[in-house]
């Protein structure tokens, strides 16, 4: 029994919290009175799902400048539910609209949700997670961030990094210059791609990356004065510049330009956070969170970027990613490697901080994810026994499980038993 379900407008807050103001005309589900009957309210973002976790309710899922006294309010079933009728002070003789609740609800950001979770200690966004949300921010979403890395378009975003020019480039189309990599169209049509693009699609593509500002299209030019070569943008290409190394004064003429041809060639330059997720292999991250989303079913779970947990100042474990679901919390670590640490101690003091850290925001599951075709004996053996350990005492442990191939057709997932006795 209850009412048809209805769509209702949000508002999307700049740290990707949701808020939505129920000002809905006074209804009653059939066959309830609502002088005598009380009901709940389920209000669910698609999108945005939220765990029942602990601190999900009250003030913390109420808007700003809301009555946090009119109804009571927490997680449910993947959104917010409430009661149906006001707490608060209600007049003899109110209406009907007077006497059902009305709040003004948020959806609080993965980021919030966990900050709450760990308080008193602080969450902050990493240096890695603040990249991704800057690449995310280009390319629109985590989710078109999340094919980028597990594409073709990833490795050919790679030949932007130093050292990384594959031989079927030309040698006159690519230079490592002081500050970044640069290179010509020339140079992108002619990089081995798997599976095979056609100059037209990379043609189509680069366009794409260079309206998002995933690749800054520009020149590269000399100086009169000093012998640095430097890449301009196409927004400060004038015939008249200003040197970046020495400030001298150039002209936009012949000798300027990098190779000897009678006009200019472009170049592109890929972004700096994007190259330096590149070069910190953010594609595991990438590869497992689109794997575990995938696997889901219902509601696609929440993804959060990168993240710190300090004490006293300090940092004390970052978590590479974070997912919420309808029910659960999950914390996740991912390797290029097979390894958690190069040595026995390495790996168990690693573990113990992503324990801790799941302990702190009181996650549901410990993903431990790589590229490799499996994690290595020493991971495995440190991780069985630091959970047999924690079963033994009655201490909070995290279901932990492994995700191996990472990136791969098939890659493989599974729940770590306890150590046998």
């Amino acid at each position: 029994m209850g009412s048809p379900a209805r769509s209702l407008p949000a508002t999307i807050l700049p740290d990707g919290s949701l808020e939505a103001t129920l000002a809905l005309p006074a209804e009653v589900p059939p066959g309830l009175d609502p002088t005598r009957d009380k009901w709940q309210v389920l209000l669910v973002a698609s999108d945005h799902p939220l765990p029942p976790h602990r601190v999900l309710t009250g003030e913390a899922l109420y808007a700003q400048r809301s009555n946090p006294w009119e109804t009571f309010v927490r997680a449910a079933d993947g959104g917010i539910t409430y009661s149906s009728h006001r707490f608060d002070f209600v007049p003899k003789g109110a209406s009907l609209a007077g006497t059902l609740a009305a709040p003004r609800l948020r959806w609080p950001s993965l980021l919030a949700t966990l900050a709450m979770a760990a308080a008193p200690h602080p969450v902050q966004s990493s240096p890695a997670g603040k990249r991704t949300a800057v690449a995310q921010r280009l390319l629109g979403s985590r989710t078109a961030l999340e094919n980028l890395a597990d594409g073709p378009c990833w490795n050919l975003l790679k030949t932007f990094l130093p050292r990384q020019q594959p031989p079927s480039q030309p040698k006159d189309a690519w230079w490592a210059l002081k500050t970044s990599v640069v290179m010509s169209f020339r140079a992108l049509a002619a990089t081995p791609a798997e599976p095979e693009w056609t100059t037209p699609q990379r043609r189509a593509q680069v366009d794409e990356w260079t309206r998002q500002g995933v690749l800054r299209r520009g020149l590269a030019l000399g100086c009169r004065e000093c012998p640095a070569f430097e890449f301009y943008p196409l927004e400060e290409v004038t015939q008249h510049y200003r040197c970046r190394r020495c400030s001298a004064d150039n002209e936009l003429i012949h000798e300027r330009w990098k190779t000897d041809t009678s006009e200019p060639e472009w170049y592109y330059e890929l972004h700096p956070a994007i190259a330096e997720l590149i070069d910190k292999n953010a594609d595991v991250p990438l590869q497992t969170t689109r794997y575990l989303r995938q696997q889901t079913r219902g509601m696609r779970p929440l993804v959060g970027a990168e993240f710190e947990i300090l004490r006293d100042g300090q940092p004390f474990v970052e978590i590479d990613f974070a997912l919420a679901g309808a029910d659960e919390i999950w914390l996740g670590e991912a390797k290029k490697g097979p390894a958690l640490g190069e040595s026995h101690r390495d790996t168990k003091r690693e573990l113990g901080k992503l324990l801790d850290g799941c302990k702190t925001v009181a996650a549901h599951r410990l993903i431990l994810a790589t590229a490799a075709p499996q994690w290595n004996a020493a991971t495995t053996t440190v991780a069985r026994q630091e959970l047999h350990g924690l079963h033994t005492v009655g201490k909070y442990a995290p279901d932990i499980y492994l995700l191996s191939a990472v990136g791969s057709a098939e890659p493989i997932l599974e729940l770590l038993t306890t150590a046998q006795n």
